[in-house]
């Protein structure tokens, strides 16, 4: 199975994806660097763990500079379907969050629908399923990042994303 990690960079920066898929070549071996049809996504496909691919990404020299946010995808959904993805995430968020609060972010690219509705409609069913939800002061995160071929889901305590992910949740 391919794990997919997402990286955002500056609007048509060409360049960024070959320079990238070089570094990851050398750093694990077989990796995979593609535009998407969004500018400024990179898709980076490898065998190895995406937290894996991740921290290789974080160590590079491209952080900061031309790499503002890196995201492992966990679980993967097709499409961005609500019901889908909170039968995927729930059983998790309750195992890795227990009673903690949980931060819903959303980035649902050609799906039709905006980001904010995106993430009102998944926090208010997350709500009803008795999930602690809000934005001061999250302890765990949840984040669907949805691109033409399909959406990867993250979810996870903020103390443990920040060691495999570059992801500023202001």
């Amino acid at each position: 199975m391919v794990n997919v990690v997402l990286a955002t960079t500056r609007p048509r920066n060409g360049r960024v994806a070959r320079d990238l898929e070089d570094y990851l070549l050398v750093k694990l071996g077989k990796a995979r660097v593609v535009k998407s049809r969004f500018s400024g996504l990179l898709i980076i496909e490898a065998e190895v763990d995406p937290r894996v691919v991740s921290r290789v990404i974080l160590n590079s020299p491209f952080i900061g500079t031309v790499i503002f946010r890196v995201v492992p995808v966990i679980e993967y959904v097709n499409e961005l379907n609500f019901t889908n993805i909170l039968n995927i995430t729930l059983p998790k968020i309750r195992e890795r969050c227990g009673g903690l609060k949980v931060l819903v972010r959303c980035r649902a690219r050609g799906r039709g629908i905006g980001n904010s509705q995106c993430e009102l409609e998944l926090a208010r069913r997350l709500k009803e399923q008795g999930v602690n939800v809000g934005v001061n002061s999250p302890n765990c995160l949840l984040l669907v990042e949805c691109w033409e071929g399909g959406c990867g889901i993250l979810m996870d305590r903020l103390d443990l994303i920040s060691s495999y992910a570059f992801i500023n949740i202001k």
